[in-house]
Order: C-alpha cells, then sequence, then structure tokens
C-alpha cells in the first residue's frame, strides 16, 4: 500500500512539475507578446549561423509587411500578402505568397515571436537570473521539428531563437531589437529589372 501511495505522489509531483514549467511558459510568451506589441513598428538586427554559414542580418515590421536583408546577396520584401525573395548572387527574384502561418524569422518575422494560444506547446528548460529559454513544439503534427526561444528574464526582450529538426540546426542571435523611425522597403521592379523573375503563385 505505502509503495503504491509513494508512487502515486510521485506521479502528482511530476504532473506538477510539468504543469508549472508550462504555466511558466505561457507567462513568459505572454510577456514576450506584450514586449513586441509595444515596440509597433520595429527592426532587428541579427547574427545567423546555419552549420558552417554565418551572417549578419537585419529586418523591419511593420503590421504583416515587412523587408529582411541577409548578408549582403539575399533580401526579402513583403507588402503583407506577395513576398519578392531577391537572390544577388544568382540574380533572381522568387515571387509566392506570404506563409502566414509560419513562424520562421526569415519566412514570416511578423510572426516570429507569436505564440500565444493553441498553436505551439511550451516549456521552460532553463531558468537563469538573466534569460529564460523555452523548448515550443507545434501541436500539428504535420509541423515537425522544435524551437528553442530564448528571452531577458526582467523585460522579455527576445535574444535568441533557434529551429531544430532531426540534425539540423539554425541559429539566430538577436543582437537588437527597437522602434523603428521608417517603414519597411517596399519591392521595386525597376532595381532588378535584369534578374530573372520566377514566380510561383
Amino acid at each position: 500500500m505505502r509503495k503504491i501511495i509513494s508512487l502515486s505522489l510521485l506521479l502528482i509531483m511530476g504532473l506538477t512539475t510539468v504543469a508549472q514549467a508550462a504555466g511558466d511558459a505561457n507567462g513568459v510568451l505572454v510577456g514576450l507578446s506584450q514586449y513586441i506589441s509595444k515596440l509597433g513598428r520595429y527592426e532587428a538586427t541579427f547574427s545567423l549561423q546555419v552549420g558552417d554559414y554565418v551572417a549578419d542580418g537585419r529586418y523591419m515590421v511593420e503590421g504583416n509587411a515587412y523587408y529582411i536583408v541577409v548578408g549582403s546577396a539575399a533580401e526579402v520584401y513583403c507588402d503583407g500578402k506577395v513576398r519578392y525573395e531577391v537572390d544577388k548572387e544568382r540574380e533572381e527574384v522568387n515571387i509566392d505568397v506570404v506563409d502566414a502561418s509560419s513562424r520562421n524569422i526569415l519566412d514570416n518575422p511578423t510572426r516570429c515571436f507569436d505564440f500565444v494560444g493553441s498553436d505551439y506547446s511550451a516549456i521552460v528548460v532553463e531558468r537563469g537570473e538573466k534569460q529564460v529559454t523555452l523548448k515550443l513544439v507545434s501541436t500539428d503534427e504535420k509541423v515537425e521539428g522544435e524551437i528553442y526561444l530564448t528571452v531577458d528574464a526582467a523585460t522579455y526582450n527576445p535574444t535568441e531563437i533557434e529551429y531544430r529538426l532531426y540534425d539540423e540546426c539554425f541559429n539566430v542571435k538577436i543582437l537588437s531589437l527597437a522602434k523603428s523611425k521608417s517603414s519597411p522597403s517596399k519591392f521595386d521592379r525597376s532595381r532588378y529589372r535584369d534578374y530573372e523573375i520566377i514566380d510561383f503563385r
């Protein structure tokens, strides 16, 4: 009987710990959402690492529109509906509709910190004096991989986001994040008149 009671208590304690971790994570996500919301139109600089590839970048967001620069060879323009991805090395412009559900910072930065709700489950995996790291997993079984999001423990300012899928790791360190004085740049076809246009719409 005592063994059964002990096992039951351990199970309850384990479930309580998981619930607390999830509850703490949701609190962090709400704080992050409020932080981003208060910025309104904003811009960020970041450092990107994918395997051996390393590059600096920046992006600007206003509503559903955004503009991204990665290194010296890639730009992305988006008006909220259509996405224009410029490859300067290949001299190509790929045009496609926006994947509004994406939380990837380079696919759709307007939602890269938007995890409040039921689309993702979240738990705290590391809590330090200065930073908190969450593990996020999509509740949609078709969406594979995990996201690890680190924020400042006091301000909820995001400092790092990492996407993991099997053995692949895509890491982005947020170097700065602040209100923007200007709107995101818009795609101007005349700037790329010699580029090949590939339309996937």
